[in-house]
């Protein structure tokens, strides 16, 4: 993935903010936040980013599914300090969406990162529902 734009490292444009606290089981032997646990905090704030835009209503028949994640690793992070994730909506194809998220540390940029989320519909990629552009368009970053 290349470098991000710009304004992807400004918090502000990203419509929800999580701080979320780290464990000491998050670290790893150089005492630095082990980059599995950053991918999961980023994976949590995107939990929280689908609770809060709706996204999180599924049906037996209706999924999303994650296709692709990129992280890049900006930054240091240590234990005794939150990380807020901050996450919004990239972009919005048919049956697509893409998640961006910047992830930081006492007002420093760690890591930041973008999930393609599908569509699905009985087992293959479908188009969006007919309402969902306009439901999620309040969770578009900030341009």
């Amino acid at each position: 993935m290349p470098k991000p734009d710009p304004f992807l490292l400004e918090p502000g444009r990203y419509p929800l903010h999580v701080e979320i606290g780290l464990r000491f089981s998050d670290l790893d032997v150089n005492r630095h936040l082990n980059n599995v646990s950053l991918v999961d905090i980023l994976q949590e704030g995107r939990g929280q980013f689908h609770r809060a835009s709706g996204m999180n209503q599924t049906t037996s028949t209706f999924a999303w599914m994650v296709a692709n994640l990129s992280v890049q690793f900006v930054g240091e992070a240590f234990h005794g300090t939150p990380v807020v994730c901050h996450t919004g909506l990239l972009s919005l194809g048919r049956t697509s969406q893409t998640i961006a998220q910047l992830a930081m540390q006492d007002g420093k940029a760690v890591a930041y990162a973008e999930t393609v989320m599908v569509t699905m519909a009985h087992g293959k990629p479908a188009p969006h529902a007919s309402d969902y552009c306009e439901q999620i368009e309040p969770w578009l970053i900030a341009r």
